[in-house]
């Protein structure tokens, strides 16, 4: 029999997304329906989902009950897209929750005026919309529910406490992308979203006074999951568990950590028509040159026969694009380029923007969410900084290596898990020729560790044979999604 995995994500990277869930979730329900199995992805459908040209409406409505009031039901349309099916006899179909008025605006999770006020119905709604949806496309409802981050956790909730006992019975995996969202709402949520008061206790939903929505599903699933094995040590201690870490100690036994991985059709050299040129690994040193002479034009910077600096990421604490700043001016003074695209807070935005207009030429920021020059960064650059303070997994280094850029990454999450530190006769120095390993690791976020490994970028770079060295073992490894849903497979069987 194969098994029908239904998942439940705010994202999915061909449709809508703000980061690396939506990545995630795309490519292991494709990859899951390749080995077999009958998986159903529901999200919403928001006002700048990308709907491909293939897509059918569903007969009538679906009846999405939030609240405990006999009114207190939305009806929603669904939106399905063209089935993808495997030679396994796996499939994967992606159903959008269909409800104007809560999903129809200009954003996932907020606009130009900040966050919508409403999140926590809107979730609430697609969660219980993706239960009843997956109730009338399978007889008997999905073998597994797979729940992603705390948008989702209603789901979670509400199979286990409020639809009954078939629904209770059912297997359901939650995966924790990032602990620092928790979904925290204030008491008066219980009434209001369909919670019930016995699972207001400190075992399930409470915590500190307040509902948290991440503590309530890590309770009542049967298994937890985080992306990436380190990550999934780290939550249980308190400098990574943003308070839950002696609750999740509790349950330590169901959680298990399994690594990303990556689409490596869609990130490919070889065939990416966003690049200045495709290349293979054997081509990687020409193909690679004429990337980073373009994406140097492209964005404003000098030409020069230095190392080329590049970052992609969300402006956030979390990802430590701020400890780059004051390294900014060692590495223009060595001949340095530097390239930082991403967007977020609007204090690291306007810092990132002054250091541009301080170094013109030698440091180039773009404030924007860019996907094709996303890829180009990965291309054109030597080394590719992740310097995050804690990083559930992180996708870019993964990129990066894919397009042959040398991460110089944080010694944390997935970022440990990921990259092989560099290592030879004289640890990062020049000219030993005996390095091996993919990328360049800081013991930790703060500016020092930082600065020292940046410096041994440097010495790489000007290693000509280390530097090839390096980035053919960054392009030989592989982040197929191959391994990983294997092992998610094995966790759906485990609790079925």
């Amino acid at each position: 029999m194969r098994p029908r995995i239904l998942m439940i994500s705010s994202e999915v990277e061909s449709l809508a997304r703000t980061g690396g869930l939506g990545d995630v979730v795309d490519a292991l329900s494709l990859a899951l329906a390749e080995r077999g199995a009958q998986v159903m992805v529901v999200t919403p459908l928001y006002g700048v989902t990308r709907l491909p040209r293939a897509t059918h409406r569903w007969p009538g409505e679906v009846v999405v009950r939030w609240g405990w009031g006999p009114a207190d039901v939305r009806h929603g349309g669904v939106v399905e897209l063209e089935t993808s099916r495997f030679d396994s006899g796996g499939s994967r179909r992606v159903c959008l929750l269909d409800d104007p008025g809560l999903f129809g605006r200009a954003g996932i999770y907020g606009d130009a005026a900040g966050a919508f006020g409403d999140n926590d119905l809107r979730f609430a709604v697609m969660s219980r919309g993706a239960l009843e949806i997956a109730a009338r496309a399978w007889d008997g409802g999905p073998d597994v529910i797979h729940a992603h981050d705390w948008h989702a956790t209603f789901a979670v909730l509400y199979a286990k406490l409020v639809m009954g006992e078939h629904w209770a019975n059912k297997p359901v995996v939650f995966t924790i992308h990032n602990l620092a969202f928790q979904g925290v709402l204030d008491d008066g949520a219980l009434d209001r979203l369909h919670l019930p008061r016995v699972a207001y206790v400190p075992e399930i939903l409470r915590h500190e006074g307040n509902v948290n929505l991440m503590k309530g599903a890590t309770a009542l699933a049967d298994r937890i999951t985080t992306v990436s094995p380190t990550y999934a040590r780290e939550i249980l201690t308190p400098e990574f568990g943003f308070g839950l870490d002696l609750h999740l100690r509790a349950h330590q036994s169901k959680l298990v950590g399994i690594i990303n991985g990556i689409d490596e059709t869609l990130f490919d050299p070889r065939t990416d028509v966003a690049l200045a040129a495709q290349y293979d690994l054997a081509g990687a040193g020409l193909g690679r040159a004429e990337c980073k002479d373009t994406l140097a034009a492209e964005v404003g910077l000098d030409a020069g026969a230095g190392p080329l600096f590049g970052a992609v990421s969300r402006l956030t604490w979390q990802k430590g694009i701020d400890l780059l700043i004051p390294l900014l001016g060692d590495i223009v003074e060595r001949g340095g380029r530097v390239l930082l695209v991403g967007q977020g807070d609007a204090d690291i935005e306007a810092e990132l923007a002054a250091a541009a207009r301080r170094f013109p030429g030698r440091v180039a920021v773009r404030i924007a969410f860019d996907p094709p020059l996303s890829r180009r960064v990965y291309s054109g650059v030597d080394f590719f900084f992740v310097p995050s303070r804690f990083e559930p997994c992180g996708l870019t280094q993964m990129y990066a290596m894919r397009y042959g850029a040398i991460p110089i990454v944080t010694d944390v999450g997935g970022l440990h898990d990921t990259v092989e530190p560099i290592t030879s006769e004289r640890g990062t120095g020049r000219g030993t020729g005996t390095r091996t390993g993919t990328g360049l690791v800081a013991p930790w976020a703060d500016v020092e560790a930082l600065k020292k490994v940046t410096l041994a970028a440097f010495d790489l770079h000007a290693d000509g044979p280390a530097m090839a060295a390096a980035r053919a073992s960054a392009m030989r490894k592989s982040f197929s999604w191959a391994a990983p849903a294997a092992d998610y497979a094995a966790l759906y069987r485990s609790v079925t």
